[in-house]
């Protein structure tokens, strides 16, 4: 099965995010890798804890978050009829502040206009 894409979507990887961080803040190519490498492990690290809730303020204006709910606590047809046999569903979010959507807005009219 074809996956659907939009037409004015775009994808930037992480090689190109360290490409334009680099070109904003004159660090080293290689030290912006190991940060960002290390901001991964630190957050697959505190999400793997025995916490059952865990949130991570990546950057003023984004936190994600991890919550580990028993499978007899969940509404899932999946944990109650037997498919799911772990003891535990994982849920992984992430969300932007009313404050950073809005800068998003302003900075987004500011570049078309």
């Amino acid at each position: 099965m074809e996956s659907k894409k939009c037409y004015n979507q775009k994808y930037y990887t992480q090689k190109y995010v360290i490409e334009e961080i680099h070109k904003k803040t004159g660090y080293s190519i290689r030290e912006i890798t190991i940060i960002l490498n290390s901001l991964r492990n630190v957050v697959k690290d505190k999400f793997s804890d025995r916490d059952n809730h865990v949130e991570i303020k990546i950057f003023p204006g984004l936190k994600v978050t991890s919550k580990h709910v028993p499978c007899e606590q969940s509404n899932l047809n999946l944990c109650t009829s037997g498919a799911i046999t772990s003891e535990y569903l994982l849920y992984l979010n992430g969300e932007f502040s009313g404050r950073f959507k809005n800068e998003i807005r302003n900075h987004h009219t500011y570049m078309i206009s």
